[in-house]
């Protein structure tokens, strides 16, 4: 299989397989009579068949992820031995790696752990998730500026992959702001975990709309995640010799 091919189906298949169990997740979330503003990705897991569909595509997620960071890394790593660059450049492509497999193995154990039977470890793999996407955003946006350096399309593909990548940062701190709101020292995560038993209760309160806000804005992080890797199709489509440029 050729590489480009091979690359651009491992982006649009972690595209693909990402959006699409989210969505399919939200719509039987809606279609169950529950809230449709808004759960948080997680609260998916809580019921059938949120949970098989969660459950499943968390695993692909994962399987999918993995391979687009090699497919990434090996690709950066082409263009960087084309450019003549310094030796810590390589080393910072294949340092990204490291958040990259973390937050990739943090996704199939959420999957794995719903927050209602073990909400410490659920809140631990997510913040990995979360901290680690953005770490491989960040680091994959410093590669992607020493590569396409001097060339014409420098400030389209920084954009393409920095705007997403800010939507994501931006997201994880306005979640973590209005759960700060709510998930004081005083909250009562006894009764919180236990909430998810009356399913219909749960699913359509209202009675924290600070969560709800916290929720919407971990889709922003999320999907900024997911297209700041989608961005990578631009890569890919620009000709072999646009990376040969000569600085």
């Amino acid at each position: 299989m050729d590489d480009v091919y091979r690359r651009r189906l491992s982006i649009l298949l972690f595209t693909g397989i990402t959006l699409g169990w989210m969505i399919l997740c939200y719509i039987a979330w809606v279609a169950s009579g529950c809230k449709p503003f808004m759960p948080f990705i997680s609260d998916f897991d809580l019921f059938e068949p949120g949970d098989t569909l969660f459950s499943l595509g968390t695993f692909l997620t994962t399987v999918t992820v993995v391979w687009v960071m090699i497919e990434i890394l090996l690709f950066n790593r082409e263009r960087l031995v084309e450019k003549e660059a310094h030796f810590a450049w390589h080393i910072l492509n294949f340092a990204a790696l490291i958040p990259g497999i973390i937050a990739a193995f943090s996704t199939f154990m959420v999957g794995q752990t719903p927050w209602d039977v073990d909400g410490y470890m659920h809140g631990k793999y997510a913040i990995e998730i979360f901290y680690k996407g953005i770490y491989w955003c960040v680091m994959a946006w410093i590669v992607t500026a020493r590569i396409h350096w001097g060339s014409p399309i420098l400030r389209k593909i920084l954009l393409a992959r920095g705007v997403p990548a800010m939507a994501a940062i931006v997201g994880l701190w306005q979640m973590l702001t209005n759960q700060a709101k709510v998930w004081t020292e005083d909250f009562d995560w006894d009764a919180h975990n236990q909430s998810p038993s009356d399913m219909m209760e749960f699913c359509t309160s209202r009675q924290y709309p600070a969560l709800e806000v916290a929720a919407a804005w971990e889709f922003v992080l999320c999907l900024g995640i997911v297209f700041t890797v989608f961005s990578f199709l631009l890569d890919l489509q620009q000709p072999t010799d646009s990376h040969s440029e000569e600085e």
